[in-house]
């Protein structure tokens, strides 16, 4: 059964070129002709696109990537491709690389997932033993509906934020952090988002592990989830616990990091976290752009929603 999700996407020249092509050249291609299409246009997409493992270098920050066998990581440039060229989300070039699970393609791969850094300076972790996340929830849910009329005004989706996909849990002795929201955004015909995020805490900043994947991915990324926060480390004198009175701090704890992200941020980064998702056969993930030019071909030619 293939389902098309419509979310709010922007659509990158590549994506654009290609639907335009397909719309004339195959508007009444089957379905099993159209994944045919796509596989074809993915692999030339991503020719020259290659995986590594082993230890990495994180270009730009203090971090080193110790990639076991079990995950794919592509650098900065090949995640644009991956993230711009081949599912249509608009240039960022503060992504630093991409985990995928080893030997699936990024085309039809169950999950992905972005890190990214930001230099906030020291995040204090003083409020992680004794936070009440349920008060949490509530007031960040507070928080969105606060958020959504100007969301709406500035011409981006709102957003549901129903409650934990998975509650927020923080290794003290590692310094990391992970938690699921589960969101529905206005456009996306109700379908729910899953925005799974980690965070590894270092001495001058934060690497973010964002997964880009559908809800019911969940149990797959939870199992994967241990081995994805192992693969990164700050280096020595840039970890969290090389801190010395003097440095640069956030001036914020772990609760705030668990509320940043929901509101203006994430509908912006709406081509990441709510891309169209069609599932296929095998439980294989293509991610496309589902707005304008692809998304009226696609649902041109499966006619309906759904489509066995």
């Amino acid at each position: 059964m293939i389902r098309i999700i419509v979310a709010a996407t922007v659509l990158a020249t590549a994506p654009f070129a290609f639907a335009q092509q397909a719309d004339d050249a195959t508007s009444d291609m089957s379905a099993e002709e159209a994944q045919a299409a796509f596989e074809a246009y993915a692999a030339d997409t991503l020719r020259d696109v290659a995986p590594e493992h082993g230890a990495i270098t994180l270009g730009r920050v203090p971090v080193v990537l110790s990639v076991p066998d079990s995950v794919d990581y592509y650098d900065g440039k090949e995640s644009r491709t991956i993230l711009e060229d081949l599912w249509g989300n608009p240039p960022d070039d503060t992504v630093l690389g991409m985990f995928f699970p080893a030997g699936d393609s990024p085309a039809v791969a169950d999950w992905g997932a972005v890190i990214t850094y930001e230099d906030t300076g020291y995040v204090s972790d003083d409020d992680a033993a004794n936070m009440d996340y349920d008060k949490l929830l509530k007031d960040m849910q507070k928080s969105v509906r606060q958020t959504n009329p100007e969301l709406e005004r500035q011409g981006y989706p709102t957003v549901d934020l129903v409650g934990w996909a998975e509650p927020p849990h923080y290794d003290a002795s590692n310094h990391r952090l992970e938690w699921a929201k589960d969101l529905i955004f206005s456009d996306s015909g109700g379908q729910h988002t899953l925005n799974y995020d980690m965070r590894v805490l270092g001495r001058g900043g934060v690497l973010s592990v964002n997964f880009i994947a559908p809800v019911d991915a969940l149990d797959a990324i939870r199992t994967t989830a241990p081995d994805i926060l192992a693969i990164p480390e700050f280096t020595e004198g840039n970890r969290y616990a090389d801190y010395q009175q003097g440095d640069k701090t956030a001036g914020y704890g772990v609760a705030a990091l668990i509320a940043g992200g929901v509101g203006v941020a994430a509908a912006k980064k709406a081509g990441l976290l709510t891309v169209a998702i069609l599932f296929l056969k095998k439980g294989w993930v293509l991610v496309l752009a589902a707005f304008g030019a692809v998304g009226g071909w696609f649902k041109r030619l499966f006619g309906s929603s759904e489509k066995s």
